[in-house]
């Protein structure tokens, strides 16, 4: 077997980690460059050929790059993870043979006319997807030095090995989806390996992925010369992810409809006391009229309430435990304590007509629904919540006479208006953005995720931001994602699923 060739950074060793801010007489002349253009311009897809050091690392292919260029498209993200180009467990040293891998990519770029991004999804420190990792690599990288040190030194080693492809050709994503934590820390970090990168090439574009797992804006980074902030799109996970096996609970899921509703899909009890608030709906509600609700999860205990015009009209108290008894479908034991499954129905009729419910978690910790079912002699009303978000409090909405669901103001509420209104606050502010991941599982039925991508890219090119699906082949993919419910067209050897592919092209360009 051959033995791989191993680089070690001794060049890192001169610019240390301690070392990497930029010299305060050091004046850097960055070539003026469009960003929301160069945002706009950029529509294509992810791959995965170093995504995961144990089951996703072949490497590239040019065939990958002809088929971008093929399609229409002219860009693709590289979602790195560390161990695929460096020694098993040293992230010092790097490994020739396997970073030629990514030589390779950025190379059938320039030929096929395709930018590429690297990104770091695995970065020294920090994954969202957690893995076994080598004992003296489990640092965490937003609070310990060292883990900041060697983040720092593969993108100096990055820019220095990349120094003279234009930005035009190449461009860097720091880290994947950011979890529960301050802006100021990532920011601080993240400054680090920007200055790092800037003072070896001002002008190459680095993409910053926003907060809460890529889902926000970072307000104070928008003065960075060359930043530009990335986004995912994930949201309903109850659709986007359907089935997932990576995701804890999702098996448990209804099966996805699209349009949803932006309501909250959780009722916080006084447990989780910062959350703790009601849905309030205001309408007419007429007698003898039947408000349905069908649980999904409560955590430990919780008691729904409902009420008309303030006077109780229902109460139900759930308590989890190990026996099913005859509120639970599925019996879920977590580090907290019982958790369980329901996905059963519990309703009330109402005794008089009304202008007021209000649904609240009157005890507990938390729950979820998954639809609120409004049935009366003049017809139903469907809520279905696209709120998955930990935390988002409930709020108070009104039912038109026509069944539509607005705010208090009247504006719809769509399930698509926190994206909206990221990129509308990103807009205001001249924050160029980019959606860099989006897709939908193959478990969701066809249909549905047809109609969902439609208004998400139709959203993505209202607001002019470019974007790259998550992935080309595979099960969130338009080549190759194994639906049981979708006609393929044959394509290059592998099976098309034109209608989605006819949905990524829709660009307006």
């Amino acid at each position: 077997m051959m033995v791989k060739r191993v680089l070690l950074i001794l060049f890192l060793v001169a610019v240390s980690f301690f070392g990497c801010k930029k010299d305060e007489t050091q004046t850097l002349i960055f070539t003026p460059i469009d960003l929301s253009l160069f945002s706009q311009n950029m529509k294509g897809f992810n791959l995965l050929g170093k995504y995961d050091i144990g089951w996703s690392d072949p490497g590239f292919t040019v065939e990958e790059f002809i088929i971008v260029k093929d399609l229409g498209f002219n860009f693709v993200r590289l979602p790195l993870d560390y161990r695929t180009y460096t020694s098993a467990g040293n992230w010092d040293l790097f490994s020739e043979d396997e970073v030629a891998e990514i030589d390779d990519a950025v190379e059938w770029g320039k030929r096929y006319g395709v930018h590429v991004c690297i990104s770091l999804h695995r970065a020294p420190g920090y994954c969202v997807n957690p893995a076994a990792v080598a004992a003296n690599q489990n640092l965490d990288l937003w609070t310990n030095a060292k883990a900041q040190e060697a983040f720092v030194n593969h993108w100096a080693f990055f820019a220095t090995r990349y120094k003279d492809v234009p930005y035009s050709e190449l461009s860097f994503n720091l880290v994947n989806e950011p979890g529960d934590m301050d802006e100021g820390t990532y920011v601080k970090v993240m400054k680090k390996a920007i200055d790092k990168i800037q003072s070896i090439n001002p002008d190459r574009v680095i993409f910053v992925d926003g907060l809460n797992y890529g889902r926000d804006i970072v307000l104070s980074l928008k003065s960075e010369k060359n930043i530009i902030q990335a986004i995912h799109v994930y949201d309903p996970t109850t659709l986007t992810h359907y089935q997932a096996s990576w995701v804890t609970g999702s098996g448990t899921w209804p099966l996805p409809v699209w349009p949803m509703t932006d309501i909250s899909q959780f009722l916080f009890g006084p447990g989780k006391s910062e959350f703790y608030s009601s849905l309030v709906l205001e309408g007419t509600f007429l007698k003898d009229s039947e408000i349905k609700i069908n649980v999904q999860q409560v955590s430990i205990q919780s008691t729904l309430q409902i009420k008309l015009d303030g006077t109780e009209i229902f109460k139900k108290a759930f308590i989890c435990g190990p026996s099913a008894g005859e509120d639970w479908s599925q019996i879920v034991l977590t580090q907290w304590g019982y958790q369980n499954i329901s996905k059963k129905d519990y309703s009330v009729v109402l005794p008089a007509s009304g202008t007021r419910l209000t649904i609240t978690n009157t005890e507990g910790d938390w729950m979820t629904y998954n639809k609120i079912t409004i049935r009366s002699a003049a017809g139903e009303l469907v809520i279905i919540p696209a709120n998955t978000t930990w935390g988002s409090k409930q709020g108070t909405y009104k039912i038109t006479s026509e069944g539509k669901i607005t705010d208090v103001s009247g504006n719809p509420v769509v399930a698509l208006g926190t994206l909206a209104k990221n990129l509308k606050l990103a807009g205001d502010e001249n924050i160029p953005v980019m959606v860099q991941e989006f897709g939908v599982y193959n478990k969701t039925p066809h249909e549905v995720t047809i109609a969902y991508l439609t208004d998400v890219v139709s959203v993505f090119n209202k607001n002019k931001v470019g974007y790259a699906m998550w992935n080309m082949i595979g099960t969130m993919g338009n080549i190759n994602s194994e639906r049981s419910d979708c006609v393929y067209e044959p394509y290059r050897g592998k099976l098309l699923d034109r209608r989605m592919t006819t949905i990524m092209q829709s660009t307006g360009r």
